[in-house]
């Protein structure tokens, strides 16, 4: 190993200081599609507040990146989500919830159900306006120009609980579709279509045995898709607040099995669903329809070590292997009349599949994923692009870079990268076929760690 090289402790550090749109350096040259649009990427600004740190990343109070191209310049911003729990405390001095409150603070708080909207997760353009999602409370609105905050919206009540993180456009049918929770003795998941023309609406629900952790779905052009895995919240701990962090409330149940569950938008009441044996599907990349079957591209975990495993990342080195989470690409079929699901291993070393948003719900031709591979013993991070073959092409980083979840737009691959040896974070921009760098945009500050982006066009 590198004995210079720093550890990446900027990736899991506070965003150091909120930045307003401020032009920033571009080299290479930006493709034309590429002039005029924003990338907005979500993810942890705030690791710990008043002296104590969360006890894991995905309790940290929500930031947003922009990147705004206009006319082949580029403008960035930083901007922390003013959220109301983030406030309150700010006002307060003090934690009022979460694993860095006091226990009878935090029991307390959660039998009032008094969770924060950290809003660090995703960000998605809905009918024109822009949301910060996290999968335990309703969208938080926020200004597409310079990133502040409006607040909670539930649709004219059409959200009574949770709204997912991960919502997804369906192409056929011009809609975006997402779910949301209820918890209870009778756990429900709620099913919503956003259509581009018309008002959002939802569809139905449908009960499920036990209160899960449910990360994420996708749509074909007829069909919702989820696989309920077998990571339980127990509620008595969650509301107790028994344990430090929400990883504690969770247990693993593999004798359960995932279920497999298919639902014709058309007549969402005819659900299909059957199980198969326990895996822990974190992310879709993409899903289509083909001879009377479906075929889904997933990433999954044997279990859910890898929550605990990732924790606040203060802990993460370059060569400690034990400690870096992995992913396994997997491409299941499923024949819904049948009830058989029948998986198959793509890659190792993978999260975060993107495919095109133009071919969202339709048979794709490549997807794009975060990847990693060791070099004496030193991680290395990159992107792949897979095609329907498995053919591979791989871009790595330089050692002590960090790239994020690619986002492809038309002809290109955008990937923030953070670089521990300056600690600072850039914009790569490659090409979409071989992963060659056509520009970089340089930020004179560290984005902390994003999860999920989206660009949009103007």
């Amino acid at each position: 190993m590198d004995d210079n090289l720093p550890l990446p402790t900027g990736y899991f550090s506070n965003l150091e200081q909120e930045h307003l749109l401020e032009e920033v350096s571009v080299s290479g040259v930006l493709p034309s599609y590429l002039h005029n649009g924003t990338l907005y990427r979500n993810g942890v600004g705030q690791f710990e507040q008043f002296g104590k740190p969360y006890k894991h990343v995905f309790e940290g109070d929500g930031a947003i990146t922009a990147l705004r191209f206009d006319k082949g310049k580029a403008y960035a911003s930083s901007q922390l989500v003013q959220s109301t729990g983030l406030l309150a405390e700010r006002s307060a001095g003090k934690h009022l919830g979460g694993s860095a409150a006091p226990w009878l603070t935090r029991m307390q708080a959660n039998l009032k159900g008094n969770y924060k909207n950290t809003a660090n997760t995703n960000i998605v353009d809905i009918n024109g306006r822009l949301f910060a999602l996290m999968e335990g409370s309703k969208p938080t609105e926020i200004d597409p120009e310079n990133l502040s905050t409006h607040g909670e919206v539930d649709f004219n009540g059409l959200i009574p609980g949770t709204f997912s993180a991960h919502p997804h456009y369906n192409q056929a049918r011009q809609t975006l579709y997402n779910f949301g929770l209820t918890y209870g003795k009778n756990s429900e998941v709620n099913l919503f279509a956003f259509p581009d023309a018309g008002a959002p609406v939802k569809l139905g629900s449908f009960s499920i045995a036990a209160p899960v952790m449910l990360h994420d779905f996708i749509v074909t052009a007829n069909h919702l898709v989820f696989f309920i895995c077998p990571a339980q919240f127990v509620l008595w701990k969650m509301l107790l607040a028994v344990g430090k962090s929400f990883i504690d409330y969770l247990k693993w149940c593999p004798s359960e099995g995932t279920e497999v569950i298919v639902i014709p938008i058309d007549h969402p009441a005819q659900i299909k669903r059957f199980k198969t044996s326990a895996f822990f599907a974190l992310h879709f990349g993409g899903a289509y329809e083909e001879e009377g079957k479906i075929t889904v591209d997933y990433i999954a975990y044997d279990n859910i070590d890898v929550l605990h495993t990732l924790g606040n990342g203060s802990h993460l080195t370059w060569d400690n292997q034990r400690d870096h989470p992995h992913g396994t690409l997997y491409r299941a079929v499923i024949d819904i009349e049948k009830h058989q699901f029948t998986a198959r291993k793509r890659r190792d070393y993978c999260e975060f599949p993107r495919i095109l948003p133009a071919e969202s719900g339709l048979k794709y031709n490549a997807l794009w994923v975060q990847t990693e591979k060791y070099v004496e013993n030193v991680l290395r991070s990159g992107v792949c692009r897979l095609d329907n073959k498995d053919q591979a092409t791989v871009f790595f980083a330089e050692p002590g870079q960090l790239c994020s979840e690619p986002v492809p737009v038309e002809d290109s691959i955008l990937v923030l990268v953070y670089d521990c040896r300056s600690n600072t974070s850039h914009i790569l921009v490659l090409d979409s076929i071989h992963l060659q760098e056509q520009a970089r945009v340089q930020l004179p500050w560290a984005v902390p760690l994003t999860f999920h982006g989206n660009w949009k066009g103007r």
